[in-house]
């Protein structure tokens, strides 16, 4: 009974881990994380290319000022999004991978 008691205060205080792993829901992580670094690589792409077109249309200092800025500030601020974003997609893929690998070697362990 006092082991019962000590389990119940354990759930109660959110003291036991749980351990569940969805594969399913992690694959799904890994394609929207990694679709949307993409997507927005097409939007980097889509200004840089806008961009080109104004610097056709758009020629004085304010425009080289906005370029300038475009090109130093901007730019490098939506490359290091999308990175930080491609990032997290490669971080769930290599966790997902290393539960798979470990999941396998426990099971091997266990058929002896």
């Amino acid at each position: 009974m006092q082991i019962y008691h000590i389990i119940k205060i354990l759930r109660r205080n959110k003291k036991m881990a749980v351990n569940k792993v969805d594969y399913e829901v992690l694959t799904s992580g890994v394609s929207v994380y990694s679709n949307q670094a993409g997507a927005l690589d097409d939007v980097i792409n889509s200004l840089v290319q806008m961009n080109g077109q104004l610097q056709d249309g758009w020629t004085n200092q304010t425009a080289d000022a906005f370029i300038e800025r475009f090109e130093s500030e901007y730019k490098p601020a939506l490359e290091n999004a999308r990175d930080a974003i491609q990032s997290i997609s490669d971080f769930i893929q290599n966790y997902m991978q290393n539960r798979q690998d470990d999941d396998a070697q426990g099971a091997a362990a266990v058929r002896g």
